[in-house]
């Protein structure tokens, strides 16, 4: 029998396993080992000597229970005691606790050993003159929370189902995870030492939790920034596929700096719509073209994609514009770059509504000074909200109108519509100055309806996270033959002619990537496209050869699949097999209600095709084939463009490879937007001294955090700024 001080204790066979394991007494005895002893009276009696001092065990292994009763099977395994806990005991913890969760043995190389915290990795020399109390006091005081952990628990995941794997805390997990939710929720740094959600996180959620210093927090953030800036360059750096860049210059609420944001979107290989921000650079200079050009250089060799960018959207600055022959320059685009300038369409809806709202403020001005004056006055407010509920009415505090926000006029417009009479009878009978009548609202529904147009193709071509290219020759339909209708009624004559006027400065042609993403479109191709082109200049009222346009486009699509199957052709299997897939394609790409003359031949073309057959026969392109073969789609199913060519990616390989490019262009630069509304809720008065570095890791790391979770939807007030009186940097830009 080995002694005390000799290592590990075996159990002989000539003796009884409970007898040689209490036959070696000491005057040292820990804790844990008057706990076990106490224990073992209970089951077999009290007249059992005490308990020995405890081996020492050398090992950096959990410790196992140091009495071994299963080594011998002729002994059952004493049960615990059945006396029921009473509230207020502390359960008293094990030894073998100590070592297996909280601590761990270290052996020296003069023999010493010492005992080492798996938390702090605060360090004690063994001392055999007492047992594990003092080893025990540190985890109580240092890390109460440690000690609500047993080897059985088991917790509740994110996701409610049960694991076996305990929630560990650590004073490092918590300062990244604090400083994440910093940067996403656009808090100060000095958030970790307030009082209030210190005493919060101590008192109801974990009791080691400590207050983090401002400066601790904002070096642990930089820190998280490096690290996924370093994870994403090393992405787009072994990324083989095209990517579209979006550019844009904020100035802060204070002028003292200017911001240059850069947005980054393309398919990945599921074909998921992707979007993060690279840039959110500090940009002082004067914006110029040769200035702008070499910061986006700067930005786009940083993350290796200065040779993978198929196109990049500029609002309609004339600096921006000017800098495209540099930028093509450097990035060598496909195509010889016919594709990689894009103008921001929602930019230049806003510039058509402004145009119109400036002769039709005659008409809004009664309504917008009734309800301004309802609002100034907070005794009528009451009357106001009084007056709805007594004529069966919910009581409703308008949209304020934002002179510089054509879509506040919209909204105020759209909720104020319904209480027209009352507004008429409150406003004659409390501000008879103001003269409001109900004739007021008979041109302003004819001007409700015409921004609602404008208002529905703004909300369809922000989106992030589903394609918008092949979008716009719908929404673009809509919106001319909204002019159309419109321009015959007399009091809205004069406003649609300088609508149409500024559309025509734009898009008196069609830029050709959106009606190639049209061609990409399955509902669409060549034959609907010239359905939609004559309904378009049609209402514009321009003689245009439509045939003619829709083949050079034709020859522009035929040379486009030529390039690429060069590029691509060598390295791709190409199927034989005519075979088309004859599932529906259904995903979750958003809808829009078919309300315009763009949106009705959509349905049409969508039903001709489901009643029209299949075919493709012969040795032909994959081109041809595309365009020649009919795809069934089910009625009134939802219908992902995205889902679709995933599932045809292997019969037009080629094919596919453009359109995920092309389709993987955003229409409007709404993601930089929403940067920069993100720029300004952390740049608050109170903060309006951060440093630019500061800002572009807090800015690129809650962008970052929320594209895990796919939370970068665009929120309405960012969608607002495409509805504002256009500040571009430098001049307009014109065709």
């Amino acid at each position: 029998m080995a002694s005390g001080g000799e290592g590990s204790r075996n159990l002989n066979k000539g003796k009884g396993p409970l007898q040689d394991l209490l036959e070696h007494q000491g005057d040292d005895v820990s804790y844990n080992d008057r706990l076990y002893h106490e224990f073992l009276q209970s089951q077999f009696g009290s007249d059992l000597p005490r308990s020995p001092n405890p081996p020492l065990i050398i090992s950096d292994e959990p410790d196992p229970n140091l009495y071994d009763l299963d080594s011998n099977e002729n002994l059952s395994t004493p049960q615990p005691p059945s006396n029921e806990f009473v509230a207020g005991e502390e359960e008293k913890p094990m030894k073998s606790d100590l070592f297996k969760l909280h601590m761990k043995k270290i052996q020296l190389d003069d023999g010493m050993i010492q005992i080492k915290c798996n938390y702090c990795s605060k360090i004690y020399r063994t001392n055999k003159s007492f047992g594990y109390g003092t080893y025990w006091n540190h985890i109580r005081k240092n890390h109460p929370s440690e000690l609500v952990k047993t080897s059985n628990q088991s917790q509740i995941s994110r996701y409610g189902t049960p694991t076996n794997q305990l929630f560990h805390y650590t004073s490092e997990k918590n300062k990244e995870e604090l400083a994440v939710m910093v940067a996403v929720q656009h808090l100060p740094f000095s958030f970790g030492e307030k009082v209030g959600f210190v005493n919060y996180c101590q008192n109801a959620l974990n009791p080691a939790m400590q207050r983090v210093p401002r400066s601790t927090l904002t070096r642990t953030m930089f820190s998280i920034y490096k690290k996924q800036k370093n994870k994403l360059k090393s992405f787009f750096y072994q990324f083989e596929g095209r990517v579209s860049v979006c550019a844009d210059i904020w100035t802060d609420n204070f002028g003292s700096h200017h911001y240059m944001g850069v947005t980054c979107h393309y398919m990945d290989n599921d074909w998921v719509m992707q979007k993060r921000i690279i840039a959110f650079r500090v940009f002082d200079d004067s914006h110029t073209a040769q200035n702008i050009f070499r910061l986006l250089k700067i930005i786009f060799e940083e993350f290796h994609i200065q040779n993978k960018i198929f196109a990049i959207g500029f609002d309609n600055a004339a600096s921006n514009t000017a800098s495209i022959p540099m930028l093509q320059d450097l990035c060598n685009p496909y195509f010889g770059g016919k594709l990689f300038h894009q103008r921001c369409a929602c930019h230049i809806l806003n510039l058509c509504v402004q145009a119109g709202l400036q002769i039709l403020s005659v008409y809004i001005k009664p309504i917008r000074d009734s309800i301004n004056y309802i609002w100034r006055q907070n005794k009528l407010q009451k009357l106001w909200l009084k007056y709805c509920s007594q004529n069966g009415m919910r009581p409703i505090k308008f949209s304020r109108d934002i002179s510089t926000r054509w879509n506040s006029t919209y909204k105020l417009l759209n909720e104020s519509v319904v209480y027209k009479e009352l507004l008429v009878s409150f406003i004659t009978y409390n501000v008879p100055s103001i003269s409001l009548q109900l004739k007021h609202w008979d041109i302003c529904i004819k001007i409700l309806e015409l921004l609602r147009v404008f208002n529905d193709a703004t909300n369809a071509l922000s989106g992030i996270y589903y394609p918008t290219t092949h979008l716009f020759l719908i929404q673009s339909v809509n919106i001319v033959g909204a002019f159309s209708e419109c321009e015959l009624d007399v009091q809205l004559s004069e406003c649609v002619a300088a609508m149409k006027k500024k559309w025509l400065q734009y898009y008196k042609e069609i830029p050709n990537i959106y009606l190639l993403a049209s061609c990409f479109d399955p509902h669409f191709k060549l034959e609907c496209l010239q359905d939609y082109l004559t309904h378009y200049y049609k209402s514009l009222d321009l003689e245009v050869d439509v045939l003619s346009y829709c083949n050079s486009i034709k020859a522009l699509l035929y040379e486009l699949y030529d390039e690429y199957l060069k590029i691509y052709g060598p390295s791709l299997n190409m199927p034989v097999s005519q075979h088309q897939p004859t599932s529906d394609s259904t995903g979750t790409s958003s809808t829009f209600k078919l309300k315009g003359l763009g949106d009705r031949l959509f349905s049409q073309r969508a039903k001709k095709l489901r009643t029209s057959s299949s075919s493709s026969s012969g040795s032909i392109s994959e081109l041809d084939r595309y365009l020649e073969t009919s795809h069934e789609f089910l009625e009134d199913s939802e219908f992902s463009i995205q889902v679709w060519w995933k599932d045809h990616e292997q019969i037009f390989p080629i094919l596919a490879i453009i359109a995920k490019q092309i389709l993987g262009t955003p229409v409007s630069t709404v993601a930089v937007e929403q940067e920069f509304s993100a720029g300004g809720n952390i740049l608050e008065p109170r903060r309006s001294v951060m440093c630019p570095q500061t800002l572009e890791a807090q800015a690129c790391l809650d962008d970052w955090t929320k594209a895990k979770y796919r939370q970068q939807e665009i929120e309405a007030e960012i969608v607002n700024d495409f509805f504002e009186d256009d500040q571009t940097t430098g001049t307009e830009g014109s065709d």
